[in-house]
């Protein structure tokens, strides 16, 4: 499923400006979950008249959630008494053209359908806002993994309450099974009556249609740039008008949908054709479908008649129709002289995109505090300056285009550059993109603007190195066998997630490890942290917190390990807990190097992630709309009461010098971060001294999903040393062998062929994670001026009582807001 953001859904029955039908309304009529993605719905028409169903929309809440629904926008017309057959391409290659609509459903039992006319609901499957137990609605027979037949044949209402309780047992029977196609499925649609259309027929510029009425049926002549009518296409192809007869500051282009079911003739790439039909809009942009005449061809050698228009980003808007908008040249043959970058290719092994922009984009709050005009105007600024690079298919899961022989050997990272891009701007998904054209010449991809570099800087003899490392949800299976919890499905997954994992930690050479996400099955010899601990070499030895089984509730925890043949713990482990049961359990280990020097304290971090938001939209933790996420006040206070607990000087070496390392989930301007800035904490990979300052990052993310334009390349993983290790510290960096990769190059292999399970795997170091993990060196033998006179923690006695205040100023501060 592709990721789309549509408007939200409407759950008002009263809606100013909302009309009803005065007939018997559509209605869901089965539901289809056949396996290996075979999923679709099919509609039908009770009433006694056609029905125009670009007045309609499937919505898909998934999971439980109440916002941002997957909208689908239904296109075509359903006859009286007539089903319409809305399907994946998966269903669609199994039934051919019973499938009326491709659309990219994903339900899977416990997510919430919703059928709406003019934006009203009138028909759903499933109860908006609610995740049933069992992953599936029904008692007698269950929504999950099952096919579906409504039992029910009218619908007359004007509207319907998606968040009612529903039904599943009264209303839906079960198929014989939900593969049974054949039987259950019988999907009719209206084919308009073919006319006549010649060369010499009148047409309707192509610019014009941009303010002519809807719904009518149009004669067009234009040349074809782009034809996308293959296996897995977008079922339609665009066509021009020619660089002659262009209208300036219009779009001279349109795509015209040719569904696979069509008896529609004609047109290549190249030539200029005329032809008839609907004029409708799909996804927010203009379209001809329903064609009522074949496809005539006026000059098969036309394609020298138009000429790609150079469009340079940023844009100056997204939504203005003058001006460098992208608008202006929807639909049409475009190329960008400009070098590109990528800034995210998170979805390019599951849908083949990449997001390319201007330079690299940053997360607006990784470089300036939230709110500010900076971090605003630098968000507007980044929406105006991305574009997405499609591959020009509409089914999942491919081997990826570019480049040529991808592999886990030859990837493609965030930060490569690209040149070359010529393609089709449009409108597709809810986002704009450039969809490549088969017979054009592959974009060029620079690699070394961002090369991988498979060995990283070597310490110096005598200094310690520590690493933060998110080792994404690392689970032996221990506790519950495979599948595991959060990590890997199998055990071949596993060993696979280790094996990358083993060669990054050995690469990194670190003596200290703090580690996140690493699962919390205790400390036994069989533990995770026991048996990555062990595949690291006989002098590797783990923390063990003293009383305690395991660290905290959650399936997850934070660890420490380290070599015990180059620093000797100090004293005994402390454990430090907030007691919300939303930020990770934590304990702080002194350590000492075994020939001596300076102790240091090693604290790893997991803080409360910004999403699974509250429900409560109204509290302190629902999203702010700043950047910041969900959840950023208990970062906030986590990291105010756990300054304090450090000022306890909890490990009660004489001279502890703390560094705090983990996944603090916030960028470094957001509110966390800054207050242990306030508080004379160093923050030492966006340090301009020791560490990479505005160029630091160690995660990619949101840059196609986040409407708002806070996505971008940011460090949400930190190493941050109290004032008075930092003269200590000799350099801080991230090591980029993971928030740069695609996300195919991980252990899953979960969406991915037999083949691409061997090409996308190789046992080094890149995507070992999602996160970078962090390095810190630090020289500890020599002599340093500290700022600080306390030898009992890192901020002493008047330290501890500013934190305090700061603590009870902040609860004041919010108390007032309420």
């Amino acid at each position: 499923m592709k990721i789309l953001k549509p408007h939200t859904l409407c759950l008002s029955l009263t809606l100013l400006g909302c009309s009803f039908p005065s007939y018997a309304q559509l209605m869901f009529s089965q539901y289809i979950d056949g396996t290996a993605n075979r999923k679709g719905l099919e509609i039908y028409n009770p009433d006694g008249a056609t029905v125009n169903l670009a007045d309609y929309q499937i919505q898909q809440q998934s999971n439980g959630t109440t916002d941002k629904p997957v909208t689908f926008n239904l296109q075509g017309s359903i006859a009286s008494k007539a089903k319409f057959l809305v399907g994946r391409s998966e269903l669609q290659a199994e039934l051919g053209n019973k499938v009326n609509q491709v659309a990219g459903l994903a339900f899977n039992g416990d997510d919430a359908l919703v059928l709406l006319y003019k934006g009203v609901p009138v028909d759903r499957f499933g109860k908006v806002g609610e995740k049933p137990a069992n992953n599936g609605w029904g008692t007698t027979i269950s929504s999950y993994q099952n096919s579906l037949s409504r039992i029910k044949t009218s619908n007359n209402v004007t509207s319907v309450d998606p968040t009612a309780n529903f039904d599943l047992d009264s209303e839906w029977t079960k198929w014989s099974d939900r593969n049974a196609f054949s039987t259950y499925l019988g999907a009719t649609t209206t084919t308009p009556p073919v006319s006549s259309v010649s060369c010499s027929t009148a047409d309707t510029p192509i610019a014009d249609l941009q303010s002519a009425t809807q719904n009518q049926q149009y004669v067009v002549r234009g040349i074809i740039t782009a034809d996308y009518r293959y296996d897995n296409g977008f079922s339609g192809f665009y066509i021009q008008t020619q660089d002659s007869k262009a209208k300036p500051n219009l779009t001279n282009a349109i795509f015209v949908y040719l569904p696979a079911g069509s008896t529609i003739t004609g047109g290549k790439v190249g030539e200029e054709v005329i032809f008839k039909g609907r004029l409708t809009s799909y996804q927010n942009q203009l379209q001809l479908d329903q064609l009522s005449s074949n496809i005539e061809t006026c000059n098969n050698q036309a394609s020298n008649l138009v000429s790609a228009t150079p469009l340079q980003l940023p844009f100056t808007s997204l939504t203005d129709t003058n001006g460098n908008v992208p608008k202006r040249y929807q639909g049409m043959l475009v190329k960008i002289p400009q070098t590109l970058t990528v800034s995210e290719n998170y979805n390019y092994g599951r849908y083949g995109e990449l997001s390319l922009s201007l330079g690299r984009l940053y997360i607006p709050t990784n470089l300036y505090p939230a709110k500010s005009t900076e971090a605003v105007n630098l968000a507007k600024q980044n929406l105006l300056s991305k574009i997405i690079l499609d591959d020009g298919y509409n089914n999942q899961n491919r081997t990826p285009w570019l480049p040529q022989n991808f592999n886990a050997l030859n990837t493609l990272r965030a930060g490569y550059q690209v040149k070359n891009v010529e393609g089709i701007l449009e409108y597709r998904f809810n986002a704009w993109r450039i969809q490549p054209i088969q017979s054009k010449a592959l974009p060029e991809i620079l690699k070394d603007s961002n090369p991988r570099t498979a060995t990283i800087l070597a310490k110096e003899s005598k200094q310690i190195r520590v690493s933060s490392f998110n080792v994404l949800n690392y689970d032996n299976g221990l506790e519950k066998g495979f599948p595991t919890e959060r990590g890997a499905s199998s055990k071949a997954e596993f060993d696979k997630q280790h094996a990358k994992i083993v060669s990054a930690m050995k690469t990194i050479d670190a003596d200290v490890y703090g580690l996140m996400e690493i699962a919390n099955n205790g400390y036994g010899e069989n533990s995770a942290v026991a048996y990555l601990t062990k595949a690291l070499g006989a002098d590797w030895k783990y923390v063990i917190p003293p009383n305690s089984a395991k660290l905290g509730t959650d399936a997850i925890a934070v660890a420490i390990i380290y070599n015990s043949k180059r620093v000797k713990p100090v004293g005994v482990p402390v454990i430090y807990d907030d007691l919300t049961q939303k930020n990770r359990v934590t304990m702080a280990q002194s350590f000492q190097g075994v020939n001596g020097g300076k102790l240091f304290t090693v604290v790893p971090n997991h803080l409360k992630s910004k999403g699974s938001c509250p429900e409560d939209t109204k509290s302190v933790d629902a999203n702010q709309g700043d950047g910041q996420g969900c959840w950023n006040a208990t970062r906030l206070t986590a990291v105010q009461k756990l300054m304090q607990w450090i000022a306890t000087n909890p490990t009660k070496a004489e001279k502890p010098n703390y560094l705090l390392v983990g996944d603090m989930n916030s960028y470094a301007k957001e509110d966390p971060i800054l207050a242990l800035e306030k508080a004379n904490y160093k923050v030492l990979l966006n340090d301009e001294k020791v560490g990479q300052g505005k160029s630091a990052y160690s995660y990619v993310f949101g840059v196609a999903s986040d409407a708002d334009g806070y996505g971008g390349a940011g460090n949400l993983d930190h190493a941050i040393a109290d004032v008075n290790l930092y003269p200590m510290v000799k350099r801080a960096f991230a090591w980029h062998i993971n928030a740069d990769e695609p996300t195919a190059l991980d252990y899953n292999e979960d969406y991915k062929t037999s083949e691409q399970i061997t090409a996308f795997y190789n046992a080094d170091a890149f995507r070992s994670s999602d996160h970078d993990p962090v390095i810190v060196d630090l020289d500890l033998n020599n002599e340093t001026t500290s700022t600080s006179k306390s030898s009992g923690g890192s901020t002493g006695l008047w330290s501890l009582l500013g934190l305090m205040m700061l603590t009870v100023s902040s609860v004041v501060m919010r108390s007032r807001k309420k």
